[in-house]
């Protein structure tokens, strides 16, 4: 197979660029805006590909035209995803410049937080963070300083509900297709069920067809009570009748970018209660200018923590180190799979820090400084 993109003003100039170079059987991949460094080459980039090894051939006996637009996408993507770590590794390293930490070792940790997607500024003030601790314990290698630091660092609070008298109210916000309601059932059976404390589900999702029914025949199965509501109106005097409970949790619907009025009045109603502890709810698998992005769509329901969905989908986790850090916000609790209650556990600085560096064994070492 053979790839190219083509950086042109407008697409459709891409096209007799492509027939002219790789010829009729070039297939159209894809076509998107030029990222930020080639946007000097053009406004878009249209992707070619030409089947059969090298660029030339037939596909492999029995794969239908269809299924080999689709293998040539798949691959495509892949490639993708390869090139756009290497360029931000390359940038990383642009960077740091002149003000990486001078060493091999700390050339070494640099990059390896590089791998890990963590922000450039704050992987320098990391390294440099632990050779300060390193030259305060006598012994102790930069490594596992490093890892010590991250964990001093890394904000978490794996709790529900905030302080006060009363039942712990909890709303789980956060977009589409970000695991609320799945979730929400987890940490009813974890943080209520399993300790025999009454608790109550309560569900505003009416955007979503469907989305109150799911948590319905949750509450079901678990023998919980459960309510479907239209209003924040309707939410207040919900909340009112659950006076005696112990855990009260909340589904809210998932607002799209394009939904920000839909969303105005829930998000002001519930950023209002002082006693409703908000997590918001975002999948590990988005790039860190994605969680960015959504975060700051969010901000308006004024959420306290953080809650990280499909660590199972991803192998970096330096972005949630950037989002904990940047928003002042703690994680609070961690999900990596479907099942019910078993993939949900509480975020601790020890955890995050194993997933950041992949189970090093110099884990083990910074636990103790």
């Amino acid at each position: 197979m053979r790839v190219k993109s083509y950086f042109v003003a407008n697409p459709a100039a891409a096209l007799a660029m492509a027939r002219q170079e790789l010829g009729t059987e070039a297939v159209l991949l894809e076509t998107r805006k030029a990222p930020p460094e080639a946007a000097h080459l053009g406004a878009y980039e249209v992707v070619f590909g030409l089947p059969g090894p090298n660029g030339a051939g037939r596909p492999p006996a029995g794969e239908s035209d269809e299924d080999g637009l689709r293998r040539l996408r798949l691959e495509v993507a892949h490639l993708r995803r390869q090139l756009e770590r290497m360029s931000a590794a390359v940038a990383r390293t642009n960077l740091w410049g002149a003000g990486a930490p001078a060493g091999e070792e700390g050339a070494r940790l640099l990059a390896r937080l590089a791998e890990a997607e963590v922000a450039p500024e704050q992987a320098l003030e990391l390294v440099e963070g632990a050779r300060r601790r390193q030259a305060a314990h006598e012994n102790l290698s930069l490594e596992a300083a490093l890892l010590a630091e991250l964990e001093s660092r890394w904000p978490v609070q794996p709790r529900l509900g905030l302080e006060g008298e009363g039942p712990r109210i909890v709303a789980l916000v956060g977009p589409s297709g970000a695991g609320k309601t799945t979730t929400l059932v987890k940490l009813a059976i974890r943080e209520g069920l399993e300790g025999r404390k009454p608790v109550q589900l309560l569900s505003l999702d009416n955007y979503r067809v469907g989305g109150a029914e799911q948590l319905r025949s949750y509450a079901t199965i678990l023998g919980v009570p459960f309510q479907a509501l239209e209003t924040a109106q309707a939410l207040e005097g919900a909340l009112r009748e659950c006076r005696h409970k112990d855990l009260v949790l909340i589904d809210t619907p998932g607002y799209g970018a394009a939904e920000t009025e839909e969303a105005q009045e829930l998000a002001g109603w519930l950023a209002g209660r002082p006693e409703v502890d908000r997590h918001l709810v975002l999948t590990a698998s988005m790039r860190s200018a994605d969680l960015w992005r959504v975060a700051e769509r969010f901000e308006r329901w004024r959420p306290h923590k953080l809650l990280f969905t499909r660590l199972d989908e991803t192998e970096s986790y330096g972005p949630l180190w950037d989002l904990a850090i940047r928003l002042g916000k703690p994680i609070s609790f961690l999900c990596a799979g479907q099942r019910i209650p078993e993939d949900l556990e509480p975020a601790t600085p020890q955890r995050l820090v194993e997933l950041l560096w992949r189970g090093q064994p110099a884990r083990a070492a910074a636990a103790t400084v």
